[in-house]
């Protein structure tokens, strides 16, 4: 026990530095992480375990390691690399989160969120006033990557508009869910304050004018206001559907919805042509760029979808492996719902569709701030499988809530 608490504390303190100072967290969580391979290693067992996410990061380096044979080393070895990372950084989170009480993580993933929305209208007010250097903007998380044109939008601490978006509904998802089911760890013993949280996350998800988002956002808000208000369903439609004709007027980016989604589907073809040319082993998670460019002229760093850009980057058998995991994932839900209801699977239900939801229309994989996350609350549920087992369901109270 107190080995673990030895470990938790500079995780925890990685988490912090992630949100703050984001590359120190992430090279801060990389360094913790190190040597989670060999302790692996050493208790092969562990990798028998139910682990279908450790199972397909290792099924993802050795698709990529077969890449050799087309020679192209550099993409191969960095892509190699990656996912050696990715995989020592889950089983961090999966250690850590057997010692940390799910709602200290969740209760940190809406923090996130906050400071991203609160950080995002001070960077632009420092912005207008100051002019900070490149390298201060970089460690702060406000030097904006692959949307130059598009300066006056929220990001926050998340380099990106649209990462920031997907952490700030992943934030918004878990606090209404605690909201509107209650839970004897509220984030504030306030019930004022937590509504005027809620508002404020909309209003970040709003600044960062991502259509998905704000679409994705109205889809939450609007279930859960029918959890709330079970008895006035009728007045409540009759409010959304008139509230759905103001949206459209205020919509972010309207003007430019159709150009928008017209370049997307030119990117999702384009995307599937890749995968065309390599479908058996795919061309690399770091050579997916290079290959778009030699087909286009156009310089595109992802798909903007998860599992095109798996079946580009890993070809069938990646994205056969994601779609395992999606609907092996779903089935595991829904069982455990039917059979204990626990309190905690109401978080994952809310916050995985979320992912997978914003993954249609962009790989926000791609930011490691999301993508730990994304791995924490990942490492939650699978902590919550492996307790099912041991304890009965009618004696089961989770130690997470």
């Amino acid at each position: 026990m107190r080995k673990r608490l030895l470990t938790t504390s500079p995780f925890l303190t990685g988490l912090k530095l992630l949100a703050i100072l984001p590359p120190v967290g992430i090279g801060w969580l990389i360094y913790l992480s190190r040597w989670q391979w060999l302790a692996l290693l050493k208790h092969p067992r562990q990798f028998s375990r139910h682990d279908p996410l450790l199972g397909f990061i290792v099924l993802l380096m050795g698709i990529t390691t077969l890449n050799l044979n087309h020679h192209d080393y550099r993409s191969v070895i960095l892509s190699v690399l990656m996912l050696f990372v990715l995989g020592n950084l889950w089983l961090l989170c999966r250690e850590s989160t057997q010692s940390i009480a799910w709602h200290e993580l969740r209760k940190f993933i809406i923090q996130f969120g906050l400071y991203i929305t609160i950080s995002g209208f001070a960077f632009h007010w420092l912005n207008q006033v100051l002019t900070l250097p490149t390298w201060l903007k970089f460690m702060l998380g406000d030097l904006l990557w692959g949307y130059a044109a598009n300066q006056n939008r929220l990001f926050g601490s998340a380099y990106n508009p649209n990462d920031a978006c997907c952490l700030l509904l992943i934030a918004l998802g878990l606090l209404l869910t605690q909201l509107s089911h209650g839970s004897v760890h509220p984030f504030t013993r306030w019930p004022l304050i937590n509504w005027f949280l809620v508002g404020l996350l909309c209003v970040g998800i709003y600044q960062t004018k991502s259509r998905t988002g704000l679409m994705i956002m109205i889809a939450i808000l609007i279930m859960t206001t029918y959890q709330l208000c079970r008895h006035h369903r009728i007045l409540v439609t009759t409010i959304l559907i008139a509230g759905s004709l103001v949206v459209w007027h205020v919509f972010p980016r309207s003007a430019s919805t159709i150009t928008a989604l017209q370049s997307r589907l030119t990117i999702w073809h384009n995307s599937f042509t890749v995968f065309k040319q390599a479908p058996y082993l795919g061309v690399t998670y770091f050579g997916f760029a290079r290959h778009y460019l030699q087909l286009t002229g156009t310089y595109v760093p992802h798909a903007h979808d998860i599992l095109l850009m798996l079946l580009a980057s890993f070809g069938i058998l990646g994205g056969a492996g994601f779609i395992y995991l999606v609907l092996s994932s779903g089935w595991h839900l829904t069982k455990y719902w039917h059979q204990y209801r626990t309190p905690n699977l109401r978080y994952f239900m809310m916050t995985l569709p979320i992912i997978l939801a914003y993954g249609l229309t962009d790989f926000v994989l791609s930011s490691m701030q999301v993508l730990i996350i994304i791995l924490l609350i990942i490492a939650c549920w699978h902590h919550e499988q492996q307790l099912r087992p041991i304890i009965s369901p009618r004696k089961y109270q989770s130690p997470l809530i």
